[in-house]
């Protein structure tokens, strides 16, 4: 298993250092704030991993998303917070949690179109308005 999926196994069994990955995806941290806390917990990461892992590059081993629901029983929790939520006007953060580790209950990304990676986005929660965009949720026009 490679480090950073390593790593990425102990954060969703260590509910402190999910925390500090949460404390780090709100506030966009940079790829060497990432490695310092990967490494701070005896795993060695680098910045083009990270890069990789968020790209979905499928040169970096990435899981299908069915497979990765399997492996991580699709695991989800309740992020909606009405004060942050009723503000959005497209996915943020709080939908998709650290590298899309943790998706909030509400929040829906469907693959549209494997060709021009093409994806729905949608909140149940009707956080945000359904729009099409790019994997990370960049609204883009197809």
């Amino acid at each position: 298993m490679s480090q950073l999926k390593a790593f990425i196994e102990k954060s969703k069994a260590d509910k402190e250092l999910m925390a500090k990955l949460d404390e780090l995806g709100a506030k966009d941290a940079g790829a060497d704030e990432i490695i310092a806390l990967a490494k701070e917990n005896g795993f060695t990461i680098t910045a083009d991993e990270i890069e990789k892992m968020k790209d979905g590059d499928e040169a970096s081993g990435e899981l299908k998303e069915e497979d990765l629901e399997a492996v991580t029983g699709g695991w989800t929790e309740n992020r909606y917070d009405p004060k942050t939520c009723k503000n959005m006007s497209r996915n943020k953060y709080e939908c998709k949690g650290f590298s899309e580790i943790i998706f909030c209950d509400h929040y829906r990304r469907i693959r549209d179109d494997w060709n021009q990676k093409k994806y729905t986005h949608k909140c149940v929660k009707d956080a945000f308005p359904t729009y099409l965009g790019n994997k990370q949720g960049e609204p883009k026009q197809f």
